[in-house]
């Protein structure tokens, strides 16, 4: 009897135990809990980035301590296979590229960045279409020549007169490298643009256009598969198709040359945050091959941005008016900041790959 006394005995005392160490570890838990969770806090907020006192209006991206953000210029790239590789195309903070003859691509790439860029290029000649882009923001165009009707356009509005520097009566501001073949051998470089600015605009131009609206990068979690690809098919060529791959991680488009990532001629990768793929009516006008493309009005588009891809609309009431993109609600679309690429082409059924 006295041994089941003293079992029921040692078994409350170390219920008792238990209970009693519990209520004390709760105590202590509480009473520390505050100095682990502040100190959680004040790491969190260490670590948040500073406010940005400036963004930059063309691509959104926020201006250090020191930079500037330039007046806007755009000037005509050549895209045709032998004036591969590019040169400063990667810094370009807005890329449009669209159709001229043959099925060949051209780009019109702005540039408003304060960085050096010895060499950009080849230069090549203006079409209609990339006037009324260029102008929606203000900017300066740099081409060689241009289409009969593009140089009708400029020369016949002084307005975009006063913003055009073509090669053939401003040649000071471009040369002709030696290491390439005519046509594809003109360039310019930041230099040389800070001189046109000052020589056509004024010493320090205000830089003043309607921005398109950016947001910061969603957490990695919520973005798409990494590896997703986009073909964006220009021509019956696959030479000029846009081949985009998506990386994950750093949340940006890179684009492709073959099996190749494409680059600059210093090895730069050419890269996007955004790729908008802008649907138009593009007819062949001439026996030249030249194209006549649809930039006023509005159309269907898609865009690329985050690994995932938003059906949308494009507006453009005029020249001088921005082009704009909307979600299907309505909503104006968010860029995230950097640089975006503007694919404009006839057929989005034409816009394939794994995204």
């Amino acid at each position: 009897m006295k041994n089941k006394i003293d079992i029921k005995l040692a078994v409350s005392f170390c219920l008792f135990c238990l209970i009693a160490l519990t209520a004390v570890s709760l105590v202590l838990w509480q009473g520390l809990r505050p100095f682990f969770v502040s100190e959680k806090i004040s790491i969190i907020l260490s670590e948040k980035p500073k406010a940005c006192a400036l963004y930059r209006l063309l691509d959104g991206v926020c201006l250090g301590d020191g930079e500037t953000e330039k007046y806007p210029i755009a000037v005509m790239i050549d895209n045709k296979y032998e004036a591969r590789p590019w040169s400063g195309l990667s810094f370009a903070g807005l890329v449009y590229e669209a159709p001229v003859e043959g099925g060949i691509t051209r780009f019109l790439a702005v540039f408003s960045t304060d960085r050096t860029i010895d060499k950009i290029g080849p230069v090549r000649s203006v079409r209609p279409y990339f006037i009324d882009w260029a102008m929606d923001i203000g900017a300066m165009l740099f081409h060689v020549g241009g289409s009969p009707e593009a140089l009708g356009i400029i020369n016949g509005d002084a307005d975009i007169k006063q913003f055009d520097l073509d090669q053939y009566f401003g040649g000071v501001y471009y040369w002709r490298s030696e290491d390439r073949i005519a046509p594809h051998n003109v360039y310019t470089s930041s230099e040389r643009l800070d001189k046109a600015r000052v020589a056509k605009l004024s010493e320090e131009p205000t830089v003043d256009f309607a921005s398109w609206q950016f947001k910061e990068d969603v957490y990695e979690s919520e973005r798409g598969e990494d590896g997703a690809t986009i073909k964006i098919e220009f021509s019956n060529s696959s030479t000029y198709d846009a081949d985009w791959t998506y990386d994950r991680n750093k949340n940006i488009y890179i684009r492709q040359d073959g099996e190749l990532a494409a680059q600059d001629l210093d090895g730069s990768l050419i890269i996007a945050k955004n790729i908008a793929v802008l649907e138009a009516d593009i007819l062949i006008i001439d026996s030249m091959s030249r194209r006549k493309i649809t930039t006023i009005g509005s159309g269907y588009a898609l865009i690329f941005q985050d690994g995932k891809k938003i059906e949308a609309v494009w507006e453009k009431d005029d020249r001088w008016n921005r082009l704009r993109f909307y979600d299907k609600n309505g909503d104006e679309i968010r860029f995230n900041r950097g640089t975006t690429w503007v694919e404009v082409m006839s057929d989005l059924e034409k816009v394939v790959g794994s995204m």
